[in-house]
């Protein structure tokens, strides 16, 4: 019998954030014959039948002597019938389990894609079996345990309905999706839409996302006092929290979707999840350049440009309906075959069994 444990955040699939680790575990759940989960917190969640998850307590407001004592009640309850242990995200997971890890003499994989190096990683990195990423350039860390495996996208929750319409009549709908933050730089969208309504350009954007962190709320007040004085109330809405379980329907009803935050980094979730869904996506992150082919010049700008961005926007209007869908396909197909769960689950699966 082939068993696995996972060590998470959450599970919850309406969270916004980690949403998308319940498929994650459902498609692990085809890999093994048992899933067991130890997370920090659960929420709302359908798995099968051979799924058991183990929550610490934290949504229940246990204390944090409490939470780390369910912590290795479970790890010594479930380390023994495993026969590999994945952690997501938190290096400190890793760390935590290794002790039992050994002494039960299991492997442990973790996944990681934050480009702070800390040393909790470094620590990691010296005791798991292999540190599974999206692309390379999502870690700054160097070693030889680093594995790419795509992002782990759900390609049959993003995937494309219906036809793609005209852009050249009607409004063109531009999606953004991202937490509020200024480090995702939300203006240079705020400086491309006042661009684009000069040149009557007849458009909207919907903002999907909300404040997390303390300086994110000042920030979105910033946002909001600048669609006013840039005369935008009538074309940029934010939505706010949306759960994971609803954003697929914003990106099947727009026409192209925008990402923002970094010239040069990792792969970005939200944009292969545009991409999935057949979406029209513009990132100024140049590590899609890999992906992207002979559409790289039309869907990537420079970085903190708004006028580039525009430019590329315009373009994309512009494209007749034939050449937009071949494009559209294109996105799709790319990532199915890079970044799809069932491959990411797969090549974890294989590496721990």
């Amino acid at each position: 019998m082939k068993n696995l444990l996972i060590i998470t955040q959450r599970v919850d699939g309406e969270d916004d954030l980690l949403g998308f680790f319940v498929g994650w575990i459902r498609e692990f759940s085809r890999h093994f014959d048992k899933v067991f989960v130890i997370t920090l917190a659960k929420g709302n969640y359908q798995l099968p039948e051979n799924v058991f998850v183990y929550s610490v307590g934290k949504e229940r407001g246990n204390s944090k002597i409490a939470r780390a004592f369910n912590f290795y009640k479970y790890l010594f309850q479930l380390i023994p019938k495993s026969n590999g242990i994945f952690t997501h995200m938190s290096p400190i997971f890793a760390v935590l389990a290794w002790p039992v890890a050994v002494l039960c003499r299991k492997k442990i994989i973790l996944w990681y894609l934050h480009k702070s190096v800390t040393l909790r990683l470094k620590i990691a990195e010296k005791i798991v079996y292999k540190i599974v990423t999206s692309a390379k350039e999502s870690l700054k860390l160097k070693s030889q345990k680093i594995f790419e495996i795509g992002h782990g996208i759900d390609t049959e929750y993003f995937k494309p309905v219906g036809v793609l319409r005209p852009l050249t009549h009607g409004t063109v709908k531009i999606l953004y999706v991202a937490r509020i933050s200024p480090v995702k730089r939300i203006e240079v969208l705020m400086e491309t839409a006042k661009i684009l309504k000069e040149q009557g350009l007849n458009f909207n954007i919907t903002i999907v996302g909300r404040p997390i962190m303390s300086g994110d709320y000042e920030y979105f007040e910033e946002l909001k006092t600048k669609t006013v004085e840039y005369g935008l109330q009538d074309v940029i809405s934010f939505v706010g929290f949306v759960p994971y379980s609803k954003i697929a329907e914003y990106y099947k009803d727009i026409d192209i979707a925008v990402s923002l935050s970094t010239k040069l980094g990792g792969t970005d979730k939200t944009v292969l999840e545009a991409m999935a869904t057949g979406c029209i996506t513009i990132t100024s992150n140049k590590v899609f350049a890999r992906y992207l082919g002979k559409y790289t010049e039309d869907l990537i700008f420079n970085y903190d440009d708004p006028k580039d961005l525009a430019d590329k926007i315009q373009a994309i209007v512009e494209l007749t309906l034939e050449k937009r869908e071949t494009m559209s396909r294109f996105l799709t197909d790319i990532v199915i075959q890079k970044h799809s769960v069932s491959r990411t689950v797969g090549i974890i699966s294989a590496l721990l069994k």
